[in-house]
């Protein structure tokens, strides 16, 4: 049984938001083999470079770009969620990059785009993220020349902004990949293909310190966009375990951090409810005004 964030985040009495339930999106197709095509890498960790602006904690509709060749030791994170502490042992697990570039030196992907697209995701702002922030990262990827875009969903607001993106630039014809780790949010938003990977939240891409299973769980879940869009929107499992054991003690760290920001994170979750947008009930109309 995948964690339940929700029910954890209940359970210790975080406010919570409303969990919409969207229809099913479309799909766009990949018109290229993956040994051929450009993939394009958006992350929602707020990682950039140590001399760009920073990113703030909420509801910053701006992204930096960062270069996918850059070395760990000149980039920052700025996300200040709980589960930062994954990637702040091996920055991999939310922004694969070097990981993508291995994939594309052994002709896995034919190339990874230059230039990743970061932001905090963050964000309850949904109507601006998507008439503004939306084409602005889509015209990013144009010009780098993407075929096929990966997201990857950090935390758990994470996964509603971002599943939304991908949404959108499906939409607008360019086809996209997106992990996550909260099943529950996935299944509401319905990013078009959600590689699912029933780990801590905060290693959307893998194990901490663990290269070949950051590769591997990579290379299962970009294999979702050469499915046929024929098929019924799903949820994808990935066929990973975190403990070599199997069992499921990383579900006691993911609480212990959360329990123990507890009330910054009320604090941040408690600004959503009061400035966000709300969606429950208005799917339809969303997606109609939104382009999603």
């Amino acid at each position: 049984m995948p964690f339940d964030f929700q029910s954890f985040a209940e359970s210790i009495g975080l406010p919570s938001l409303e969990m919409p339930d969207f229809p099913a999106p479309e799909r766009a197709p990949l018109r290229k083999p993956l040994h051929d095509a450009r993939l394009g890498l958006f992350v929602s960790c707020g990682v950039r470079l140590k001399g760009d602006a920073p990113l703030a904690v909420t509801n910053d509709l701006t992204y930096r770009l960062v270069p996918c060749d850059a070395p760990s030791e000149i980039l920052v994170l700025d996300h200040e969620s709980p589960v930062r502490f994954f990637p702040d042992k091996d920055l991999a697990v939310a922004y694969p990059a070097e990981r993508l570039d291995e994939l594309a030196r052994e002709g896995w992907i034919g190339s990874l785009a230059p230039q990743a697209v970061s932001m905090v995701g963050s964000i309850s702002l949904y109507e601006r993220l998507m008439s503004d922030t939306l084409p602005a990262v889509q015209r990013e990827f144009e010009d780098q020349e993407v075929d096929l875009v990966l997201l990857v969903a950090f935390c758990p607001g994470c996964h509603r902004s971002v599943s939304l993106l991908s949404r959108g630039l499906e939409k607008q014809g360019l086809p996209t990949v997106t992990l996550v780790t909260v099943s529950q949010t996935a299944a509401a938003f319905k990013p078009p293909r959600a590689a699912f990977l029933d780990y801590p939240v905060g290693c959307p891409a893998g194990r901490p310190g663990d290269p070949e299973d950051q590769r591997a769980v990579l290379r299962a879940a970009l294999a979702l966009a050469e499915r046929p869009i024929e098929e019924s929107w799903a949820i994808h499992e990935l066929p990973f375990t975190y403990e070599p054991d199997g069992s499921r003690r990383w579900e006691q760290v993911v609480e212990q951090l959360y329990r123990e920001r507890y009330s910054v994170l009320a604090s941040h979750t408690d600004d959503h409810r009061r400035r966000g947008d709300s969606l429950a009930g208005k799917e339809e109309d969303f997606v109609v005004r939104c382009n999603c």
